[in-house]
């Protein structure tokens, strides 16, 4: 069990059972879509390739999808995130700034959201040096945490532990994808571990920072992207669930609309994984954080990290779901997204977690959700 700090051990399997079990949709779709992000094709290309194209949304079996102008978007996005990345190999949380794992990790996921791996695409250098920096991170790390640091953006806002949960994250999407395996699965079973003595008997992981349900979820996306690769972590999603929806009857119309929109989007990305959308709770928390992207910019235009972190966990729970939900939800948050985006092709954080490099991988993520490239976006 995870509370009592069992070692894991990736399965001989690793990655591949995870290829295994693509549809064939998918894998069409990822093979496809393999040149167009990587090779920055144009939007007609990208129609070509895909086909019905309608209000100039490319469109995937009839859902809401990519639009020439979120390409255009992501493009100058990947750009500007090149020049926050130093000598190390790693991200600073904004330009010229030191290094910083969560971030850098996010930057991974964000150059993987766009077809991009260790051996193929415009950046995979980049992606390269990102990878070595953040397995280098864990080769003397303390016993419960990827790093001895404290005191950082996303250790205020997620918790202390938030930097082994994007790498762990960041680990499992990246194996697989090229480099040597063993390396990366040594990297993901050390900060695994870490993660699982951390987890207390809740289910959580702490309650000291701003926002502690963003961390009880961060851990529980890590552990389970962990378990799709083959690591053992035990039966502790539903205790996860149990005590997040626990939370989230208690206090689910407590604060403003950014509180809203981190907790209970956030909260729904574990409850419909878990199968509990029908919850009176999770459907009132998509209700309620609908209501509030439709109802005006605010979500938008005074988004600090959190908010830009919950757009993309929410997406990619309305991506797995599919139907109405998505297709409500998602062409609002990507047109509005790119409204707020800089002109040199950065989005910027307005209060706590203020890294322009956390917010753009962010958004990276998800304007190219539909693209379906990470494994936790397959269906």
């Amino acid at each position: 069990m995870w509370p009592g700090g069992k070692e894991v051990e990736l399965s001989r399997e690793g990655k591949m059972s995870v290829r295994n079990n693509d549809s064939q949709q998918s894998m069409a779709r990822r093979t496809l879509l393999k040149a167009a992000p990587a090779a920055l094709l144009t939007a007609a290309g990208a129609r070509q390739l895909l086909g019905a194209v309608t209000n100039d949304t490319i469109t995937d079996g009839g859902e809401a999808s990519y639009t020439e102008a979120s390409e255009k978007a992501t493009v100058k996005a990947l750009d500007w995130l090149k020049k926050t990345q130093n000598n190390d190999g790693g991200c600073g949380v904004d330009i010229g700034q030191v290094s910083d794992i969560g971030t850098t990790a996010t930057v991974g996921l964000a150059l993987m959201a766009n077809g991009i791996t260790p051996i193929e695409g415009k950046r995979a250098s980049m992606l390269r040096e990102i990878s070595r920096f953040l397995m280098r991170q864990t080769d003397n790390m303390p016993a419960n945490d990827i790093t001895n640091a404290t005191g950082t953006q996303l250790q205020n806002k997620i918790g202390r532990h938030a930097h082994s949960f994007f790498a762990a994250l960041f680990f499992s999407q990246i194996l697989g994808q090229g480099e040597n395996p063993e390396p990366l699965k040594n990297a993901l079973s050390r900060v695994i571990n870490a993660i699982v003595r951390a987890q207390d008997a809740r289910g959580d992981w702490g309650s000291q920072s701003w926002a502690p349900v963003l961390g009880t979820v961060m851990g529980w996306v890590s552990l389970r992207a962990a378990d799709s690769v083959g690591l053992t972590v035990g039966a502790a999603p539903a205790k996860t669930a149990e005590h997040l929806i626990e939370t989230m009857r208690s206090s689910l119309n407590e604060g403003g609309w950014m509180h809203t929109l981190y907790k209970n989007a956030t909260g729904i990305r574990v409850l419909y994984s878990m199968e509990m959308d029908d919850d009176p709770v999770a459907k009132k928390a998509f209700e309620d954080v609908l209501a509030l992207v439709n109802r005006d910019n605010t979500p938008f235009t005074q988004a600090g990290g959190e908010e830009f972190l919950a757009f993309h966990l929410i997406t990619e729970t309305m991506l797995k779901k599919g139907g109405d939900d998505w297709n409500k939800w998602f062409p609002v948050v990507r047109d509005k997204l790119i409204d707020v985006q800089n002109s040199d092709g950065s989005w910027t954080g307005h209060h706590c977690i203020t890294s322009r490099t956390f917010c753009t991988a962010a958004a990276i993520l998800v304007l190219t959700s539909p693209y379906r490239f990470l494994p936790i976006s397959q269906a």
